[in-house]
């Protein structure tokens, strides 16, 4: 705790600095051709985009003593412009065309706050907060981050280069190309606590959620790198799936490229850390995202875990699961013709 403590003031130093230009400012540490980093912007931004479409989180907020009332003011009006723009229709935070996804971008990427551009309504409330944010909130945030950093630096030196390993091979692609920044950030600005920008290679990651924490925090830092080359358009698996769901009439399913994806990066974290934790469950089973239109899990460990276990290659696993897709199609569309009869007569 003292070196964290002791981590953080440094940071704070470094964070509160006017080198903007820096490419390493803000970073807190690297793994790989990984690059992680802690902004105070970046936090603030997404923190007030959390409080903005969480109304609970804004009262817990406003109730906890951390900031005067004589200054809620100040973030309540921003909150306002946040909800204006986007926060209550939980406008992404980086998939969108919008204010908040061009704030977003720009503080990832270090180009800064323009406040010459008579639009950049966030831009304003941020520079205006962000005096306020960094005496009051900022050492709790970035210790925080700090905390699930140096945890999962602890797991990625002892599994990450065999986890990287078998998933370049399973995907058939690099799991990173060039470099890759992390931001982690105390809160994520959106409901998945995660996300990524294939376009910039860039990813946020939230320190604060339990189901990012401990062994799940291992498991959707790969998730989150296997984004960009693992499972991209224009990657391996996706022209298979392309290719092999067109051929069986089954297009619509494309989509069960991300099920895939939780799935195969789940799976290799278990077997990985299989020894010292055997009852991890993977973040899909343990969120119970297989269900609705993701419900394909009984076709994935049937035709995909083959595969994992080596037993098929991927276009045989991918070829076998079109198959039984355009199957069930079948025998839907047989099913409904059936009942149109029936109800005919």
């Amino acid at each position: 705790m003292i070196k964290i403590l002791l981590l953080v003031l440094t940071l704070l130093l470094i964070s509160l600095s006017t080198v903007a230009d820096d490419p390493k400012r803000n970073q807190i540490g690297s793994w790989g051709g990984v690059i992680f980093k802690s902004d105070p912007l970046l936090n603030l931004h997404l923190f007030l985009y959390e409080l903005a479409r969480d109304r609970d989180a804004l009262e817990e907020f406003k109730s906890n003593g951390a900031i005067t009332s004589s200054k809620i003011s100040i973030f309540e009006k921003a909150i306002k412009d946040y909800r204006k723009l986007g926060a209550e229709n939980n406008i992404h935070i980086v998939r969108s065309e919008s204010e908040i996804a061009n704030l977003t971008e720009a503080l990832m990427t270090g180009k800064g706050i323009d406040n010459s551009e008579a639009e950049n309504t966030l831009g304003h409330h941020i520079n205006e907060i962000a005096p306020l944010y960094n005496a009051t909130l900022w050492g709790k945030h970035l210790e925080k981050n700090l905390e699930w950093h140096q945890e999962l630096q602890f797991k990625l030196k002892r599994y990450g280069n065999k986890i990287s390993a078998d998933l370049e091979r399973l995907f058939a692609e690099d799991l990173i190309v060039n470099t890759h920044t992390i931001n982690i950030t105390y809160k994520p600005g959106l409901r998945q606590g995660a996300t990524t920008s294939a376009r910039s290679h860039q990813t946020i990651i939230n320190s604060t959620y339990p189901d990012y924490s401990g062994w799940l925090a291992l498991e959707m830092f790969f998730h989150e790198l296997s984004h960009v080359s693992s499972v991209g358009r224009k990657s391996t698996l996706r022209r298979l799936i392309d290719k092999e769901f067109d051929k069986f009439g089954v297009a619509d399913k494309k989509g069960i490229w991300h099920p895939i994806q939780f799935y195969t990066v789940g799976e290799t974290v278990r077997r990985a850390v299989s020894r010292v934790e055997p009852n991890y469950t993977a973040y899909a089973k343990a969120n119970g995202l297989y269900r609705g239109h993701w419900d394909y899990k009984v076709l994935l460990d049937k035709y995909w875990m083959p595969y994992l276990d080596g037993l098929v290659s991927m276009d045989e696993a991918i070829t076998n699961i079109a198959k039984a897709l355009s199957k069930e199609k079948s025998k839907e569309l047989t099913k409904f013709k059936m009942w149109g009869n029936k109800s005919a007569t």
